[in-house]
């Protein structure tokens, strides 16, 4: 709705108190003019306007995302107005030079016509408690949403909780096979060592110096042996420190990565949900326009049919007629046959008048002789006289016969002219409806084209959402990946700070190695104890992964459940296909009173056949009068017979006029069926283009359950990738068997040192 701005008198914020003045202030004054609010609805701006006439309102429009008119705008403009962000435009039609007429917006737009706002009180109270309901319904979403949001988060702080306790336990098995292998190299060293003092020993028993020495030489080999160690470990350490850094680094921009692609996934998202929103509103409106679409169908078949029976009428009359004409042309010859006759008669009529005016003159001239005769031929004059006065009588009726056929003639003609100028309307309307069956053709391909944007639009958010779990996947990818390296980083911290302990320890005592040595065992007993409480945590960690892989399988559904969301708003799309088709029918439907002018001429065109045969039976009965006054006025055949052929002019000319007017009605008639084909090929053309959007809609439906596939085939992806989960499992549980191998071989290492221990103090 197209308004003039008028000039501002007043601009000011909204509020409840603030539109209740400003309403009562404008209809105390009989305000002329509109009140124009503005706000912004989340991210959407709304603007409304509200034509006043005597400080009461009679136009309203509210746009936003949705354009409302008439009394559901008079709602949603007073809702806007009650808002303390809104601002409220008032302008007047009212002043000096002013040409704005509100009579002429109220017929330029009956759609947003309102009857007034009544009680204004009232109905802002009702615009108010829409408003908080609309609030609080928004709300309640959004704590529904920050809730499931939250035990999204808490489901995932537990995930990531359990992969850093696998992967601490991994780095754990790591440094204690780290140790196994340190210890393996020891022993190995003391093997050497004990082999080389078995040998030196068995050379050099009696020398106790020389035991000595090769005592203090060993020992400064071992010392030797474990600065080298150190030095090596203190290199590798150092480099590991620079590597770590670097891993820090690179997972703190990771990080801020990770960050900034939740904010444009939360964004999607959003934009997401408003677009089902819009989707579902017009699912909705599309199911009314289908049912107003069935009520127009079943009202145009109504309508044919009443056409149908008309032409039907309009045939059996055009029969009546031909078989009127053919009486008529029947009595042609008898009308020829008394005109012939006529003709004789007046022939010999004239003979006898000159016959009579030579006997005048006789008697005349012989009048005194002849008086008897005279008296005679008196009174044959005064018969003569009278004939003459019958014939002159005669003469002014057929003149005034002669001008009444030429006014009924005058009268017919204008009938004519007034069928043909129907006609003519009837071409008209005729062009008119190919106009707007062109005009029904290009919005056909306005919807083709519609629809194929849809389509398109419909691959872009696959693709976006494609996108998305990419990014989702990797991101967790990311995650776990950042995890790890942290906790392997604070291990491996750890580990150094212990070595380094151990190597200052070996440094400061290598006379303790033996109380060291039984430390170790200790140690080690300590270890066979951990491995059973990690073996009992991996147990519990199996459990927790069986919970987490449930839980996937729940996030499935989701996801499922998600994909019949997008079904649901390509139903959507599909109510919005067959608005579109409703609105094509609509203005099929607009053609309704066109078909009722034609009824009309159709109906008037009864009316003229019905004169007609009305003139066939007067002419009928004018005939019959004619015989009736010929067997009853014999004396005067004369004059009956010129009435006669006046009126067999007359007939001529009607039964003329009666063939031009059955060749009129054949035209129409040709007219007529022409148009039916026209609407016979047009609802074929209807038809068809129903039966392709019926397909593209299969088509749709096709590739939904390729789409449901595609979801089954993730679904199987997915348990795959949980088989190989529990294949990881299988081989973590596998490198804890070979742990406890490990520990046993250790612990036969052990008894086997003891024993050489055993055996060098024996020696010694």
């Amino acid at each position: 709705m197209e308004v003039p701005p008028g000039r501002v008198e007043q601009i000011s914020d909204g509020g409840p108190e603030a539109i209740r003045e400003l309403l009562a202030e404008l209809r105390a004054m009989k305000f002329n003019g509109l009140l124009k609010t503005s706000v912004v609805r989340g991210e959407t701006p709304a603007e409304g306007v509200l034509v006043l006439r005597g400080g009461d309102g009679v136009l309203a429009e509210h746009r936003s995302e949705v354009e409302v008119t008439g009394a559901d705008a008079v709602l949603e403009i007073l809702k806007d107005a009650a808002s303390e962000k809104s601002r409220l435009e008032v302008r007047t039609y009212d002043y000096g030079h002013s040409r704005i007429s509100i009579d002429q917006l109220q017929r330029s737009y009956p759609e947003a016509s309102v009857p007034g706002l009544g009680d204004a009180d009232e109905v802002l109270s009702q615009a108010i408690a829409r408003e908080a309901a609309e609030r609080e319904a928004y709300l309640r979403d959004l704590r529904n949403r920050e809730n499931a949001e939250r035990g999204l988060i808490d489901d995932e702080e537990s995930l990531r909780q359990r992969i850093r306790e696998l992967e601490r336990e991994a780095r754990q098995s790591g440094a204690r096979e780290k140790e196994l292998e340190s210890l393996r190299a020891e022993l190995e060293a003391v093997k050497q060592a004990s082999g080389l003092l078995m040998r030196r020993l068995e050379e050099r028993r009696g020398a106790a110096d020389v035991e000595l020495q090769s005592q203090r030489k060993i020992l400064t080999m071992e010392t030797e042996k474990a600065r080298a160690e150190l030095e090596t470990q203190r290199r590798s350490l150092a480099e590991r420190i620079g590597k770590m850094a670097a891993r820090e680094r690179e997972v703190a921009e990771r990080a801020a990565s990770t960050d900034d692609r939740e904010a444009a996934l939360a964004g999607r998202q959003e934009s997401l949900e408003r677009e089902r929103e819009q989707m579902r509103e017009l699912y909705t409106t599309l199911q009314q326009e289908t049912q107003k679409i069935s009520e127009a169908r079943a009202a145009f078949d109504t309508r044919l049919e009443e056409t149908e029976a008309r032409e039907r009428e309009l045939i059996r009359r055009e029969q009546a007629l031909v078989g009127l004409e053919e009486r008529v042309r029947g009595q042609e010859p008898v009308l020829t046959e008394r005109q012939k006759a006529l003709a004789d008669r007046e022939r010999n009529a004239t003979a006898r008048l000159k016959d009579l005016d030579r006997r005048e003159a006789k008697l005349a001239s012989e009048s005194a002789a002849f008086a008897k005769r005279q008296e005679a031929v008196v009174a044959e004059a005064a018969t003569l006289a009278e004939r003459r006065d019958e014939l002159v009588r005669a003469t002014q009726r057929m003149e005034k016969i002669a001008k009444d056929l030429a006014g009924k003639d005058r009268k017919f003609a204008a009938e004519q002219q007034e069928v043909r100028r129907k006609s003519e309307q009837l071409e008209r309307r005729e062009r008119e409806l190919t106009a707007k069956a062109r005009e029904f053709e290009r919005q056909r391909g306005e919807a083709t084209r519609t629809v194929e944007e849809i389509q398109e639009s419909r691959g872009g958010l696959k693709e976006q959402a494609t996108k998305l779990l990419r990014s989702e996947k990797a991101l967790q990818d990311r995650i776990r990946t950042a995890e790890a390296l942290g906790r392997d980083l604070s291990k491996r911290e750890s580990d150094l700070n212990r070595r380094e302990q151990d190597l200052e320890k070996r440094e400061k005592a290598t006379e303790a190695r033996e109380f060291r040595l039984s430390h170790r065992s200790d140690a080690e007993a300590a270890s066979v104890e951990d491995l059973k409480s990690r073996e009992a945590a991996l147990l519990r960690e199996h459990q927790a992964k069986q919970a987490e892989l449930e839980r996937r399988a729940r996030e499935v559904e989701g996801k499922e459940r998600a994909f019949a969301k997008e079904t649901a708003s390509l139903q959507e799309l599909k109510g919005k296909l067959e608005q579109q088709e409703m609105d094509l029918l609509v203005k099929i439907r607009e053609f309704g009173p066109r078909e009722e002018a034609v009824a009309k001429a159709q109906a008037t065109l009864a009316r003229e056949t019905a004169k007609l045969q009305k003139r066939a039976a007067a002419i009928g009965e004018r005939e019959a009068s004619l015989a009736r006054d010929h067997e009853r006025r014999v004396g005067a055949v004369e004059r009956e017979e010129q009435e006669l052929e006046a009126a067999q002019a007359a007939a001529r000319e009607q039964e003329q006029l009666l063939e031009n007017r059955n060749r009129e009605l054949l035209r129409r008639e040709a007219a007529l069926g022409t148009r039916s084909d026209r609407m016979d090929a047009e609802r074929k053309r209807r038809e068809e283009s129903l039966a392709v959007l019926r397909k593209s809609i299969q088509d749709r439906a096709a590739k939904l359950e390729a789409m449901k596939r595609q979801v089954a085939s993730d679904r199987a992806a997915v348990k795959e990738t949980l088989e190989g989960h529990a294949l990881r499992e299988a081989k973590l549980k596998e490198a804890e068997a070979q742990a406890r191998r490990e520990d046993a071989d250790l612990e036969r290492r052990k008894k086997q040192l003891e024993r050489i221990k055993e055996g060098l103090k024996k020696i010694r």
